[in-house]
């Protein structure tokens, strides 16, 4: 009998307080929209845009916004095609732009890091590693209220670069705050 009073009276100070509707029904107006801000989970795929291969690609995103503009890091696993047959490879980077609403629209500059083993992943320890290609990527991002993200990216090598324009589209949802992904080691970018 005493639980149900102290149940009865924790749910009267929670709907006075907005925290819960009469019957313990809950909204979607309860539930406030994920930040912008963040450490984003992604996979999806990248598309030459002359030959048609395709290849998947996954890792991680992290951004920061602070009003109207965002700053993104990235680090995501693929596969590069190269002289010596196709390589894994780590895509690098870090980017900026302006934020509309949920819409983020800006530029990255980017790098793939290809390992000097062939068939040996280029995160694996004591394995030398490479930098190669510099590339350019102007994306559109669309950052749902539930966390979800949605990414389309145009990438196009810097001058003097070979490289065959690709198309990108990444789709992930949010696993966190920015802050915690600050203790993942930073790869350098070539100057």
């Amino acid at each position: 009998m005493e639980l149900r009073i102290l149940v009865t009276a924790i749910c009267a100070v929670l709907l006075a307080m907005g925290g819960c509707r009469p019957g313990g029904e809950s909204t979607a107006e309860d539930t406030p929209p994920a930040p912008i801000a963040g450490m984003y989970d992604v996979a999806g795929t990248t598309i030459d845009t002359a030959a048609g291969s395709r290849r998947k690609i996954s890792g991680t995103v992290i951004l920061a916004a602070d009003d109207g503009h965002y700053t993104a890091t990235f680090h995501l696993d693929t596969e590069f095609p190269s002289g010596a047959g196709v390589l894994p490879a780590e895509v690098i980077g870090k980017g900026d732009g302006t934020i509309e609403g949920r819409t983020l629209r800006g530029t990255a500059a980017t790098q793939i890091v290809v390992t000097t083993v062939p068939g040996i992943d280029p995160a694996f320890a004591f394995i030398p590693r490479t930098t190669t290609t510099r590339i350019q990527s102007d994306s559109i991002a669309t950052i749902g209220v539930d966390g979800s993200a949605t990414i389309e990216i145009k990438n196009s090598p810097l001058a003097g670069e070979s490289y065959s324009p690709t198309r990108t589209t990444l789709r992930g949802k949010r696993v966190g705050d920015a802050i915690a992904a600050a203790g993942r080691p930073a790869v350098p970018t070539r100057p």
